[in-house]
C-alpha cells in the first residue's frame, strides 16, 4: 500500500472561522518549525451535527421514510485557516512517518485517512473497494466467521499519554521537538467556540449564509481582531475548554485521523500478528474493525485478545454494534459470539455501509433512508421558500440532486453516482456480476420523490405551471 503526497496547502478548505485563506507563500511562512512553535492558535469552532437513528424494524420495510429517536450525535470541531495549513502540513510529515512504520512492520490493516494506491494508476481506494475487497475475501475462502466491531467514542477516548509516547515512538525521538509539541498541546488542551453562540453574539447578530461572499465562492472573516477582544472582554467564558483533561482529541482537523491512526500502532501490530499465524484477515478502517477468522475456536481467541489489547489503550467497545457471521458456502447465519448473544434481523454483514449474505450485496437500508429524509426536508425547504417569496420553483435542480437525471460527468455527483459507482466497483471491478443489486433498490425513487412534490402541491395549492409535474406520474398519482 503506497501513500501518495497530495498538496498540503490545497487540502484546506474554506471554512466561517475568524480568519481567512491565505496565499501559498504566507502559508509556507506559517508552517517552519520556528514558527509553528510560537504560533498563536485561534480556538476551534465547534458544532454538532445531528442524524436519526433508523429503528430496525423501520429499516426492513420498503421505501420507508420515517425516523424514530434517539439522535445520533457527532462533534465538529474545526480550525482556523492558518492553524489548518499547519495542520495539514505536519499530517503529511507524519504520515510519511507512519508509512514507513507499516512498511517496516508488514502491515496492510489500517486503511483509513491514507492514499491507498488503485491498481498503480493515482486514483486512491475508497471504502466501495476496502467493502469490496472484504467481501471476496470471504467469498474466496468459501467458509468463515466474520467479525465487525465498533470502539466507543473513539477520538473522544484517546488517552493523551499514550498519544504522546507512540508519536515519540514514530519519530524515534525521547521527546518531541518543540514544533510538534506545540502541535500536540493544543490538540490535547484544545479550547472551543460554539458557532451559534458566537453568531448570536450582540456585535455579530448574524447567519452562517450571510458571511458568504458569491463572487469569490468563500466565507467572509466572523469579525475583526478589534470586536473578538471586545466578546472575550465581556465574556470571557465563550471559549471553552477540552472537558476531559487526560483523553480525547477534536475530530475534524487534517490531523486528527493520523493522529488515531498513531494512537493504534501496538494494537495493529499485535492484532496482525495473531491473524497471520491463524491465516486470517484483518482491516481497521479508524474505529471500526473487520477480521475473518476459520474457526470458532480462533474466534473466541481473538474475541478476548482484543478486548484485553483495547483494555491497554484505556479504549472500549461499543458491544450492541457486534456483527458475527459465520458464512459457508455461499450462505450466511448470525453467530452468537461473547460480546453479542442476539439478533433480530435477518442475517447479513454490514461493513463500511454495504450488506452481503453470500448471495447479494446491497447499500445499507439505513443510508438509503437516511438519503430520502436529507432529500425530503430540502425538497420541502426549496419549495416552499421559492413559492412564498413567489420565484420559480428550481424542478431542474431538484431532479440534478434528488433523482436518476443527475450529471453523470460532474465530477461532486449526487447520492445516484454514488449507487451508480457503487454498482460498477462491485460488479465490474472485484467481478461480483449479478450478485451485486445496488441499483435496484433505488428504481422506485423517482415515483416516491414525485409522490411527495405531488403531496406538497395538494396541501399549498402550488399550480402547475409554478410546480410542473410530469404527465405520466400525474395521471399515477394514487402511486
Amino acid at each position: 500500500m503506497k501513500q501518495q503526497q497530495k498538496n498540503w496547502y490545497s487540502k484546506v478548505k474554506n471554512r466561517l472561522h475568524l480568519d481567512e485563506k491565505c496565499n501559498k507563500a504566507k502559508a509556507e511562512k506559517v508552517v517552519q518549525p520556528a514558527n509553528v512553535s510560537q504560533h498563536k492558535f485561534f480556538p476551534f469552532i465547534h458544532f454538532q451535527i445531528k442524524q436519526f437513528k433508523l429503528s430496525k424494524k423501520l429499516e426492513q420495510r420498503e421505501n420507508e421514510l420515517s425516523v424514530i429517536d434517539p439522535y445520533k450525535k457527532r462533534d465538529i470541531y474545526y480550525a482556523g485557516h492558518l492553524d489548518s495549513y499547519i495542520y495539514s502540513y505536519y499530517n503529511e510529515k507524519l504520515l510519511e512517518y507512519y508509512e514507513k512504520f507499516l512498511q517496516n512492520n508488514y502491515l496492510e490493516c489500517s486503511i483509513a485517512y491514507r492514499h491507498i494506491d488503485k491498481n498503480n494508476v493515482g486514483t486512491g481506494k475508497s471504502n466501495i473497494d476496502f467493502a469490496a475487497e472484504v467481501f471476496k475475501e470471504i467469498k474466496n475462502r468459501k467458509g468463515c466467521y466474520a467479525i465487525g466491531l465498533d470502539i466507543h467514542s473513539f477520538f473522544d477516548e484517546l488517552d493523551h499519554k499514550i498519544l504522546y509516547k507512540n508519536l515519540c515512538k514514530l519519530t524515534e525521538k525521547d521527546k518531541l521537538p518543540d514544533d510538534l509539541y506545540q502541535i500536540y498541546k493544543i490538540l490535547t488542551k484544545f479550547h472551543f467556540i460554539e458557532l451559534d453562540e458566537l453568531l448570536n453574539n450582540k456585535y455579530i447578530k448574524a447567519n452562517r449564509s450571510d458571511f458568504w461572499d458569491k463572487e469569490t465562492h468563500s466565507f467572509k472573516k466572523i469579525c475583526s481582531t478589534k470586536i473578538f477582544r471586545k466578546i472575550l472582554t465581556e465574556k470571557k467564558d465563550i471559549i471553552k475548554k477540552n472537558p476531559n483533561v487526560n483523553k480525547g482529541i477534536p475530530q475534524g482537523t487534517n490531523l486528527s485521523g493520523t493522529l488515531a491512526n498513531i494512537y493504534m500502532l501496538d494494537f495493529d501490530v499485535t492484532i496482525q500478528n495473531f491473524v497471520n499465524k491463524i491465516k486470517g484477515y484483518y482491516r481497521r478502517y479508524s474505529d471500526d474493525i473487520l477480521i475473518l477468522v476459520n474457526s470458532k475456536n480462533e474466534l473466541d481467541s481473538l474475541l478476548i485478545l482484543i478486548e484485553d489489547e483495547l483494555k491497554k489503550l484505556k479504549l472500549e467497545l461499543s458491544k450492541q454494534k457486534t456483527i458475527c457471521c459465520h458464512f459457508q458456502d455461499n450462505n450466511c447465519d448470525y453467530e452468537p459470539c461473547s460480546f453479542r448473544k442476539e439478533y433480530n434481523s435477518s442475517a447479513e454483514f454490514q461493513y463500511l455501509g454495504f450488506t452481503y449474505n453470500g448471495k447479494i450485496i446491497l447499500v445499507r437500508n439505513g443510508t438509503i433512508g437516511a438519503f430520502w429524509r436529507d432529500a425530503i426536508r430540502h425538497i420541502r425547504k426549496m419549495v416552499l421558500y421559492n413559492y412564498k417569496n413567489k420565484t420559480r420553483i428550481p424542478i431542474a435542480k431538484i431532479y440534478g440532486l434528488y433523482s436518476h437525471l443527475s450529471n453523470r460527468e460532474s465530477k461532486y455527483g449526487n447520492f445516484y453516482s454514488y449507487i451508480r459507482k457503487s454498482q460498477r466497483i462491485f460488479e465490474k471491478d472485484y467481478q461480483f456480476g449479478k450478485e451485486v443489486k445496488i441499483k435496484f433498490q433505488m428504481s422506485k425513487s423517482w415515483e416516491i420523490l414525485h409522490k411527495y412534490l405531488i403531496k406538497l402541491k395538494e396541501k399549498y395549492k402550488i399550480s402547475d405551471k409554478e410546480l410542473p409535474i410530469p404527465k405520466d406520474i400525474r395521471e399515477n398519482s394514487c402511486l
